[in-house]
């Protein structure tokens, strides 16, 4: 979405400090806000236009094979994507259980039975099948994703999902009346309160405050998603580290110190079948 080049011209220069100082990830939510404020009413044309593109293919092909592929928009695709990967994971879990029974302790990714795409597929057949076995006249569960809004009026524009995809207010204008949606204040009277400081692990209010905070691993230069993470302390619970807010932190396997001695799942792009 082009700017207009006298707003780009009067900002040129601070977007290009942003460009020297922040991560690829940051710098790219921080150009896409500011597209927003330079147009925004353009902003939502543009929105509602990538909405509009939202398509599906599914083609049955040579020796009953189908070839499938689509565009999401951005809350839609969050919301399969959550949902596959769920299944997803169920199923790794259980395909490192029969290699581990198979394999002994030494198991690696290179002896489960399915690849990274065999496994992806299988979970959205297992999420058809799903669906298909849903009572007709069930009730729909609503979809929960959270958004991080700000007051623009106090401390600047923030409208993003939690895997930190800016959209604008214009794209949740259509969930409203079928999401839920989870509200989170970072500070000030209604922010979220921390719970069960004498607990070991943390769980419940406090946990979900400290995974909408970081929304990513924490280690350097890492964007792993906080729920591929854990939640842990940064001064150790042994050591007389609190389980509250302040004293957590997001951190994936390879990144939390206390975890290190359990399996990660392997993350980045599939290895060549």
């Amino acid at each position: 979405m082009p700017a207009p080049p006298e707003v780009f011209a009067r900002d040129e220069g601070q977007l290009l400090d942003h460009a020297r100082i922040l991560r690829y990830s940051d710098f790219e939510r921080a150009i896409a806000y500011w597209e927003q404020l330079a147009d925004p009413d353009r902003a939502e044309r543009d929105a509602a236009a990538l909405h509009d593109s939202r398509s599906l293919h599914l083609s049955p092909t040579f020796e009953g094979t189908w070839a499938l592929d689509g565009v999401g928009d951005p809350i839609g695709g969050s919301i399969v994507a959550e949902v596959l990967s769920r299944i997803d994971d169920e199923l790794f879990e259980a395909d490192w259980a029969e290699a581990k029974a198979r394999a002994g302790d030494a198991v690696t990714p290179s002896d489960l039975a399915r690849t990274p795409a065999q496994r992806r597929f299988d979970a959205l057949v297992e999420m058809a099948r799903r669906a298909a076995t849903a009572p007709a006249d069930g009730k729909a569960p609503r979809p929960l994703f959270t958004v991080l809004v700000d007051y623009p009026t106090l401390s600047g524009r923030m409208c993003e999902l939690a895997n930190g995809t800016v959209v604008t207010p214009g794209h949740l204008v259509p969930w409203l009346s079928t999401a839920d949606f989870e509200r989170v204040v970072f500070d000030g009277p209604s922010r979220v309160i921390d719970v069960g400081v004498r607990r070991r692990l943390f769980s419940g209010a406090t946990r979900r405050a400290v995974e909408v905070r970081d929304r990513f691993c924490t280690g350097f230069g890492c964007d792993e998603p906080a729920s591929r993470c854990d939640v842990d302390h940064v001064v150790p619970y042994a050591a007389g580290g609190l389980t509250v807010q302040a004293n957590g932190r997001v951190a994936c396997p390879a990144h939390n110190p206390g975890r290190r001695k359990r399996r990660a799942r392997p993350s980045g792009p599939d290895p060549p079948e």
